[in-house]
């Protein structure tokens, strides 16, 4: 499963029993298979978060020399290899705005906030 938060941060989670270690390998990291290692939260869930460009990129897991697709991301694409790659969609997102507050006197020593 992966989620993209209204910030572009993206949260991958990969359930699977009795691996040692899983990794999210994907094009944004040219597919090194011990790039991204994921931690461990229980026995069968490994998670990662990661703060990705906006843009359209394919990646799959990989745990103890074996490829896992991810079917619950945003679709799937065929590979060179004949199996599947996720699709993952970051959106392009909008810095926060802060407002500059306004202030008023309201008095000789006081300062109001003004909506």
């Amino acid at each position: 499963m992966v989620d993209v938060d209204e910030t572009g941060k993206t949260t991958f989670v990969f359930r699977h029993g009795g691996i040692g270690q899983a990794y999210v390998v994907g094009d944004f990291c040219h597919w090194q298979t011990d790039h991204l290692p994921m931690r461990r939260v229980s026995e069968h869930q490994w998670t990662l978060m990661l703060r990705l460009p906006p843009g359209v990129y394919e990646f799959r897991y990989h745990a103890d020399g074996r490829w896992f697709t991810d079917y619950a991301a945003f679709g799937v694409n065929a590979n060179p290899y004949k199996d599947l790659n996720s699709v993952l969609r970051i959106p392009r997102v909008r810095p926060a705005v802060c407002r500059a507050a306004r202030f008023r006197r309201v008095g000789r020593d006081r300062l109001a906030a003004t909506a």
